[in-house]
Formats: C-alpha cells, structure tokens, sequence
C-alpha cells in the first residue's frame, strides 16, 4: 500500500512538473548587498562566494576599477547563483487529522515538529489541514485535499530568509509571508497554470486538475503573477484577485468579496447550548466557505464547511470561545477576505460576561512568549494584555476575563511570529 501511494505521488508531481515551464521574467538573480566600513571584494569572497573566481563577474557587474577600495553605504550587486547556499526546512507546526499523514522518500509519518526540507512532496488527505513554519517565521497552510512539493528552500549566506518555490499540484496553499524579506528573495507558487512571486503578504493560491482553473487571491501586501501563457506579469495587490483559465492566461482582475456580518443566533437546544448562527447574506457570492477551531489563532483540530447560505449551527459552547473564520466566494471560484467571530456564552447578560481565548503555540514549550492583545472600540483602542514572560503549557496558552468586542493580537516566540484579529460575541446560557 505504502508503495502504491509513493508511486502515485510520483505519478502526480511528473504530470505537474511537465505542465510548467521555467519562467525567466519571475526570476531575481541577483543579491543586492550594502557595502559595509571596511569590506573589500577579497574578504566578501572569502566569507560569501562558491569560488574566487566569480570576483571578475562582480567587478564587471558593478563597475569597479578596484577590489580594496569599496565605498561604505553603496549598494553591491551580486549573482545569486555565485553565493553560498546551504539547506534550509520547515517544521510542522499544526496537524489537524483523524489519519496518519506521511511525507518524504521513504515515506515517513509527520507529527508537529517533523522538519521537511527541500524536495519532499505532501499530500494533505481530504477533512485534514497542516500548517509548516518557515526559518523566516512564514507560515504555510495547507487546508484539505492540497498536494505540493517544495521543489526549492534554501537559504544563501548573504540573506536571512530562504528561497522558496512551492509548486501546487492541487488544491489551495495558505501563505503568511514574512514582511521583513529582502524583496530580491525569491518566493514563487507555481501551478500548471500560473507563477506568482511575493515579498511579505498574505495571500491564497488555488488549482483543480478536475476543472482545469486557478485563483490567486490576495488578503495583504502586493504579489506579481502571470498565467503560465501570458506574455508578462501584473501586480495584484490587496483585496483583490484573478482567477486563470485552463488555457493558462490571467483572468480579469476582480474585487475580492467582503464576508458575511454576524446578524443573530437563535437558541435551539439549551442542554447542549446549541445555537443556529445567521448572517447577512453577500449578494454576489456563489457560496460560503467557513472554518472553525478551538483556538484564535486557527491552529489545530478544525474543521471546514462549504455552504449554499450563510448560516451554520453552533454546538456545546462554552464560555471558552470557538472560533469561526467566513468568506465569500464568487462565480469565478475566487475566496473573498475572511472575517473571523468567537462565540461563546455566558450566564446573565452577555454584555456584562466574560470570556477565555485559547491560543495554539506549538513548539513552544519552555520558550517565553511576547504577547499583545488590544481591544478595539469606534474610537479608541485598550491593551487588555502586554506582556514579554508568557509561558505555554502543552502547547498553548489561555486568556481569560475578556468582554465581547473587537481584538486584534500578536505574538512572537522562537522564531514565530503570528498576528490576528477576532469578533467577540457571547450569548446567554439562560433557557429562554
């Protein structure tokens, strides 16, 4: 069994890899590094390049007529391909699934803190979802039914963020691209469709074999993207989208749609606090897609639905929060901007209860967490929590007391880094 599925892997990723053609307009060859007091091309040499022998490239490259003598402040470029580069990974933070997920060659089971490296393809099964951290602290999701390989991830001496080149053989790939990349890194999505290369943003890219369609969907931040038969690129940037045809070309560019807004809860089963949560319907969209978890930070079990009306129904709440991220989807297929609530209930007038927020850290055990939690009101903004000394315990961590409202959070530990944002809304436990 175990042969068979590595086979079909193969078989997939072969098919995907002849559909795709190398794109020399995506591509940043060269590094662009700032002269330092004192740097001469010799020590620069010594300490960056393959060989010596890629000095003459770099002299001509930037005109200098000595190799002692470098002006501190200047701007040097240097061939990317004649720097030192050394292996890179990314290690599993969230696994969200009733069976074993295995990666690699030999195919092996990952669990939270597996570490991946270059070439390894994953195939994430249907009902499942796993998120990867990067070295730079970037996030990858990748939610149910998704297959990638990460056909490049190394990082160079001259750059603190890796290279990446995720090639998306079905399914949708999540990104949260660290901001603080140099924009001259490479990070580039490729389907047998499209190419899009990204600095720090966030956004979402998708591709069905069946239907022969993609979508690129941009939630922050700026991307530049192609179909794999255009003849240049555009830049899409946030709040928007294209979707691509399965000949291969871009689309018209489309708004993306807003989420539906929370209107009401009915109370249905006051024994397993159950609740039909209604919300104002996007006139334009197609469907809805929501994902719920237990944690703020959507990471860990979830679970995703896809539905004709925006409504779903809320079993045994509790005053721990669960978390509901919505969007909308056009006829095009492209997902718009989420919009995430946390719903929990309270005994008395909701206004007046408080509630807990769970946030996953994984991997963080005995690390310190800097957290920031702020609550948001029309026209000012409270910080309910600041702190550099929280501690995780089996790897997450609760904040408690928290009245219904708007709250945007960030935290950092090790090298994560993860920001959000939430709706609080509680309901009563009082039987009607």
């Amino acid at each position: 069994m175990r042969k068979a599925w590595a086979l079909l892997m193969s078989a997939i990723w072969l098919t995907a890899a002849h559909a795709q053609q190398p794109d020399k307009t995506v591509e940043q060859p060269l590094i662009v590094y700032k002269i330092q007091t004192g740097d001469t091309l010799s020590q620069l040499s010594q300490k960056y390049l393959r060989q010596p022998a890629d000095l003459t490239a770099i002299r001509s490259l930037n005109h200098l007529r000595s190799i002692d003598l470098l002006p501190a402040g200047e701007l040097l470029k240097v061939p990317r391909e004649a720097v030192k580069q050394d292996p890179s990974h990314a290690t599993i933070i969230s696994i969200s699934c009733a069976r074993m997920i295995r990666a690699g060659s030999p195919l092996k089971p990952i669990y939270i803190g597996t570490v991946l490296e270059e070439g390894v393809v994953i195939d994430i099964p249907a009902e499942c979802h796993v998120a990867m951290r990067l070295e730079d602290s970037s996030i990858i999701r990748l939610p149910s039914s998704a297959a990638i390989k990460i056909s490049v991830l190394r990082k160079n001496a001259m750059e603190s963020s890796p290279e990446v080149q995720l090639d998306l053989v079905r399914g949708r790939v999540e990104l949260e691209v660290y901001k603080g990349r140099s924009k001259t890194t490479p990070f580039e999505v490729r389907t047998p469709l499209s190419i899009t290369g990204v600095r720090g943003t966030e956004f979402r890219v998708g591709y069905s074999p069946i239907d022969q369609v993609g979508q690129l969907e941009v939630i922050g931040g700026v991307v530049d993207t192609k179909g794999v038969n255009d003849t240049q690129s555009q830049a899409i940037t946030k709040g928007q989208g294209v979707p691509f045809d399965k000949s291969g070309q871009a689309m018209p560019v489309e708004q993306l749609l807003t989420a539906p807004a929370f209107e009401r809860a009915e109370l249905i089963n006051h024994t397993q606090a159950s609740y039909v949560i209604k919300l104002t319907a996007n006139a334009q969209a197609n469907r809805y897609v929501v994902l719920s978890a237990k944690s703020a930070n959507l990471l860990g079990e979830q679970n995703a639905q896809t539905l004709k009306a925006p409504e779903i129904m809320a079993s045994n709440l509790s005053q721990v929060a669960t978390f509901y991220q919505f969007a909308s989807v056009s006829n095009s297929g492209l997902m718009g901007t989420p919009r995430q609530y946390g719903f929990c209930t309270v005994s008395g007038e909701p206004k007046s209860g408080r509630c807990r927020a769970v946030f996953e850290a994984p991997l963080a055990d005995g690390a310190i967490i800097t957290f920031s939690l702020i609550k948001h009101e029309p026209e000012t903004a409270q910080e309910m929590v600041s702190t550099k000394q929280l501690q995780a315990r089996n790897g997450r961590f609760v904040i408690e007391g928290l009245p219904t409202g708007r709250y945007t959070w960030s935290m950092s530990y090790n090298t994560t880094k993860q920001s959000g944002y939430f709706d609080l809304i509680a309901f009563t436990t009082t039987a009607p």
